[in-house]
C-alpha cells in the first residue's frame, strides 16, 4: 500500500487557515499575529509503521515520480510526504521558497544518510524545522525490506 500525503502547509480549501504543518510565525486569516506553536507536524517517525518513507517536492516531477514508483514497487506500507505549494493562500512556502531550500538526500556529495536506519531517518525528517527551514531534505528517508503479512501466511 502506498499513502501519498499532499502537504501545502495551509488549509487552502477553507481559504487560508493555518494547518498542523504551517510554519512557526506564519500569518494567516486565523493567525493574524503569526502562528504560535513550537514546531509544525511533519513527516515523523515512527512513520505509522511504514517500511518505505520518502519526501518529495511537487516542483521536481521527475524526482517525485521516481519516489512514487519506488513506493508502489515496495513490498509493504509506503508513505510519501509531498510538498505541494498552495499558490493561492500560502505566500510564504512558494515554489521559489522550496527551490532555494530543498536538497536531495541521495544526490548530496559523499552522502552518509543510511536509509536502513530509522533513527537516522527521523533526524533527517526533522532537519527542516531544526535548521529554521534553511535546509529541507527530500528523497528516500527510510526503507526496510521486512516480511509482509502475506508472505508469512502458510501456503
Amino acid at each position: 500500500m502506498t499513502y501519498i500525503v499532499h502537504d501545502n502547509q495551509i488549509y487552502g480549501l477553507t481559504t487560508g487557515q493555518a494547518s498542523p504543518t504551517s510554519q512557526l510565525g506564519m500569518k494567516t486569516k486565523t493567525t493574524p499575529w503569526g502562528l504560535l506553536k513550537s514546531r509544525s507536524i511533519r513527516l515523523s517517525m515512527r512513520f505509522l509503521g511504514a517500511t518505505y518513507v520518502a519526501r518529495a517536492f511537487a516542483g521536481d516531477i521527475k524526482h517525485m515520480t521516481e519516489l512514487i514508483k519506488g513506493a508502489i514497487q515496495h513490498r509493504g506500507f509506503a508513505l510519501i510526504d509531498v510538498f505541494q505549494p498552495c499558490v493561492t493562500f500560502n505566500s510564504l512556502n512558494t515554489y521559489d521558497w522550496f527551490r532555494k531550500r530543498v536538497y536531495k538526500l541521495q544526490d548530496t556529495e559523499h552522502s552518509t544518510h543510511d536509509t536502513g536506519n530509522p533513527d537516522a531517518a527521523l533526524q533527517k525528517a526533522q532537519e527542516d524545522y531544526k535548521s529554521n527551514y534553511e535546509k529541507v531534505p527530500i528523497g528516500l528517508f527510510y526503507k526496510a525490506d521486512l516480511p509482509t503479512y502475506e508472505s508469512q501466511l502458510p501456503s
